[in-house]
């Protein structure tokens, strides 16, 4: 076991080899990842990791962390069963993603699966990993978001109503 273990580290940090390295230039210092409000956080937390993915030029990395969250979508909503494929039409005739979402789900998971079952010999471009990613987006959309901006404008008006009707009672009596 580690010295250090179960206790404080009292060394120091290590330097960090990108900013001392004055042979190489390391781009991007950071990743840029998105947020994803209304979005259960271990899927927001992987589709953040698909947009990091691409902001290091990782894209099949990215392409295939667009899939993963199409699959965990369908999993949140108790679509456990099958292939992708039919966990993409099922989410679609369960009236949770529209019709041309669905074909946006089945592209992600047309190139998703080519990372995920090693048939990647062509590269995956910016602009296809770009599109991939919008598409995720709209599905995080349709699915978790959309449901949930609804339900707090309905919420919203209910409880302006029924302060309508109180205020309304109080004057009454």
């Amino acid at each position: 076991m580690p010295e250090h273990q179960g206790k404080p580290r009292t060394d120091p940090p290590l330097i960090n080899p990108r900013h001392d390295d004055a042979d190489h230039t390391w781009y991007p210092e950071a990743a840029t990842g998105k947020t994803f409000d209304d979005v259960p956080e271990h899927i927001a937390g992987a589709a953040d990791e698909a947009f990091k993915c691409r902001s290091f030029l990782a894209l099949r990395a990215a392409v295939l962390m667009a899939r993963s969250v199409v699959e965990a979508t369908c999993k949140e909503k108790g679509i456990t069963s099958g292939r992708l494929v039919t966990k993409i039409d099922s989410l679609a005739k369960d009236g949770h993603i529209r019709a041309h979402i669905k074909e946006a789900a089945h592209e992600i998971r047309h190139l998703g699966n080519d990372m995920a079952h090693g048939d990647f010999t062509e590269p995956v471009t910016i602009e296809e990993a770009d599109e991939i990613l919008e598409f995720m987006g709209e599905i995080l959309h349709d699915v978790f978001q959309s449901p949930a901006k609804i339900a707090r404008r309905k919420a919203a008006r209910e409880a302006r109503k029924a302060s309508e009707v109180a205020e309304a009672q109080a004057r009454k009596e």
